[in-house]
């Protein structure tokens, strides 16, 4: 059985649960002699040890890398959307200072595209439609995947729903100035959680689940125009509320007014209240939306997925 390295918890428990081998290693105690595969979970910029160290080997002796990448990247050209987007201060602080921990999006396209160059990656799979698309501009040998749920993300408790709105996720300036502050002037009272640089503010684990089970719906407000964040659709449809997106570019497998509804901020309030108002419809949608993440879109399917083409291309 392959032994990886270098994943997250819940990637990493659905790998046991199959029977394979995992150590979970930080970039700089990730031992490349014992490891059969090296699985790097979202960036593989968060590995510049391990990067370094790979460079130095002879391809013939250094195990092979493969990278499930999960961070934002510039949108493909065919989708019409800005290829160019502000970034806040502490963004381009992290780009002057070339802080390895940058999570922009040109910052994330440069990385993986060094690392393409330098042959380091012998297998990328990528985030979903939008990036299958643009990793195929990009030229790149890529094979997608999808965010997906696991059981510790929750489930509906039947509590009782009084949370009307959450928004939950990092407060960038493009929701906190621009897009939350709109729907509070038109009359929409949102509950802000989890900005992930204060911890008391943030959800995580039983809090999170507990605080979905009471929200009725979610609104999807993104970092990037037309970007899909799998993990908030997934979170909030494992827990029974409905999601309310601004418009999404490739939303599959999600489907529109089937498993969540759109709008642009401008209307986004009237569909809230709609939502808010038509409780049937809600529950509709939220129900149809839980049985597509919890029946079909699994990590359980998503990794026996990963680990098949692992083998089909003799990596492991």
């Amino acid at each position: 059985m392959p032994a990886l390295a270098g994943t997250m918890p819940t990637v990493a428990k659905v790998l046991e649960e199959m029977g394979h081998i995992v150590v979970m290693a930080e970039d700089s105690a990730i031992d490349l002699e014992s490891c059969d595969v090296i699985l790097m979970w979202n960036n593989p910029g968060y590995f510049p040890r391990t990067r370094r160290r790979l460079l130095r080997m002879p391809k013939s002796e250094r195990p092979p890398v493969v990278v499930m990448y999960a961070e934002p990247l510039p949108p493909p050209r065919v989708s019409g959307l800005p290829r160019r987007s502000s970034l806040n201060m502490a963004e381009i602080a992290k780009v002057l200072l070339r802080d390895w921990r940058a999570t922009d999006i040109y910052s994330n396209e440069r990385k993986l595209r060094t690392m393409m160059r330098e042959g380091l990656i012998d297998l990328l799979f990528v985030l979903g439609g939008e990036q299958e698309e643009y990793a195929r501009e990009q030229g790149y040998d890529a094979v997608r995947y999808e965010y997906s749920y696991h059981e510790s993300f929750g489930d509906p408790r039947g509590l009782e729903r009084d949370v009307d709105v959450l928004f939950f996720g990092d407060m960038r300036p493009r929701r906190r100035k621009k897009l939350l502050e709109q729907l509070r002037r038109d009359g929409v009272d949102v509950t802000v959680r989890g900005n992930w640089h204060k911890r008391e503010g943030a959800l995580w684990g039983e809090e999170r689940t507990q605080f979905l089970n009471r929200t009725k719906i979610v609104v999807h407000l993104q970092r990037y125009p037309g970007k899909l964040a799998s993990k908030r659709f997934i979170l909030a449809m494992a827990n029974g509320a409905m999601i309310v997106s601004e418009p999404v570019y490739r939303p599959d497998p999600f489907v529109e007014g089937e498993h969540f509804v759109s709008a642009s901020i401008e209307r986004m309030p009237e569909l809230i209240r709609h939502y808010l108002d038509k409780v049937a419809e809600r529950e509709q949608i939220a129900a149809s939306a839980h049985r597509l993440v919890t029946q079909d879109l699994t990590w359980r399917r998503t990794m026996e997925g990963v680990v098949a083409e692992i083998h089909r291309r003799n990596l492991a």
